[in-house]
């Protein structure tokens, strides 16, 4: 391990034994006696962990202002959370499991995620009326509608369960006739200034049977990687919608604005221009003059 590896590490484990003992108590203060400084601290924590990190995050488009508001990004890694955490601030679903993790359980404490048990298919409409109350409270809610995480190559399917929250807000208060849903696009784009490919894009990303301790070491030993956070303009729900109707438009959006609107474009040729003949010199006949006959001559 090189010092400046052990110097990070260092300082990650550092950054979390403070917030563990120092972070939570007071954001569960912060929250309760100043709501509106409730974003503070989580910004301050998914910040510090991009720097620690070296994530570069560029952020396209702007967070929806209109509430309630559900944002619905593609899934890649354990990271989305950080680096959309630190685009603004937002509460998230989370798997039970999460919990008791070292580093993702501790931002998902101090971001108040809601939990969910995936195996208890009878605990959904619970968990979504939690999300909509977060929502009515006025907090963004994420949700990875992916249910898992991809190889940042392509888009897995999009699950409507949680989707429902949206339409127990509007059920619940007949005087608000919609709620705001926004697709963001998570992409992990460079490495080292570099643009990555389909092997690069796969070594960032964090699925299948990749450990979260080894994906860790190999972030902080890693070079530089840029991330894209691309808010797409939020789109408007109503009853009328039905919750797949929702998942498959946001899926939709999303598939078209990443994998299609940025693949590159043929070149276009440009259009020939006339060619303009060489002008030729007139050949000029000599010029006959007309035979005058006078009157009254004989020839």
């Amino acid at each position: 391990m090189t010092p400046l590896l052990v110097l990070r590490a260092g300082a990650l484990f550092l950054l979390l034994i403070l917030f563990v003992v120092v972070g939570c108590p007071l954001q569960l203060a912060i929250a309760a006696l100043f709501p509106r400084a409730r974003s503070i601290l989580p910004l301050t924590l998914c910040k510090s962990l991009c720097v620690l990190m070296r994530i570069k995050v560029r952020r396209l488009g702007e967070m929806e202002t209109r509430r309630p508001l559900l944002i619905v990004p593609n899934h890649i890694s354990w990271l989305d959370i950080v680096v959309i955490g630190s685009a603004g601030y937002a509460c998230f679903l989370a798997k039970k499991e999460v919990r008791s993790w070292p580093l993702l359980g501790l931002l998902a404490r101090v971001q108040g995620a809601v939990f969910v048990d995936r195996s208890r298919r009878m605990a959904i409409p619970g968990v979504n009326r939690e999300i909509a109350g977060r929502m009515l409270a006025g907090d963004p809610v994420i949700l990875f509608a992916e249910g898992t995480t991809g190889d940042g190559t392509r888009l897995l399917k999009f699950h409507s369960s949680h989707f429902e929250a949206a339409r127990d807000i509007l059920r619940g208060d007949p005087a608000l006739r919609e709620a705001w849903v926004q697709p963001v696009i998570v992409d992990y784009s460079r490495r080292d200034g570099l643009r990555l490919g389909r092997a690069g894009r796969a070594d960032v990303a964090w699925y299948g049977d990749k450990g979260f301790a080894p994906h860790l070491l190999e972030m902080l030993k890693s070079g530089p990687v840029e991330c894209v956070v691309q808010y797409v303009p939020a789109q408007a729900v109503t009853l009328a919608e039905t919750r797949k109707m929702m998942a498959k438009n946001v899926e939709i959006t999303i598939r078209a604005e990443r994998w299609q609107d940025r693949r590159q474009k043929p070149r276009q040729e440009p259009a020939p221009q006339p060619v303009q003949e060489p002008l030729q010199e007139l050949r000029q006949e000599p010029r006959q003059e007309p035979l005058l006959v006078e009157r009254g001559s004989h020839a």
